[in-house]
């Protein structure tokens, strides 16, 4: 199981020591991860998650886990926290929303002048 955060997404980062001399070595910067229970109150159950403390302010501002699961799009959330999304959706009912058709990546380039010119064509 990776050293991550299973709410904010923070894991393991690489950096350096950097010695008196600026010497530099290799080293890891773990997050502050915490294993908690939380109840699910629609679910009526509890969960077991992995949290940084930085994700455990973030579900306590949400007013707590199904509050932020259900503000969150699954796209969003990790694994773990899209399977709690589901089970809740299927609970209560709710169907999945379908993701809106996406726009194109851009126009395409064309100057002024030969916007004018077709349309002088025309």
């Amino acid at each position: 199981m990776p050293r991550m955060c299973q709410v904010t997404g923070k894991k393991t980062q690489v950096g350096m020591n950097v010695s008196h001399s600026m010497r530099h070595t290799k080293r890891t910067f773990l997050p502050n991860l915490q294993k908690l229970k939380f109840k699910s109150e629609i679910l009526g159950r509890e969960f077991s998650l992995r949290i940084s403390t930085a994700g455990l302010r973030t579900l306590i501002k949400h007013g707590g886990l199904d509050a932020y699961v259900m503000a969150k799009p699954i796209s969003r959330l990790s694994e773990d926290m899209a399977a709690v999304k589901k089970a809740i959706d299927k609970k209560l009912g709710n169907k999945p929303v379908a993701k809106p058709a996406k726009k194109p990546a851009h126009k395409p380039l064309r100057s002024a002048r030969l916007v004018k010119k077709t349309a002088a064509k025309k």
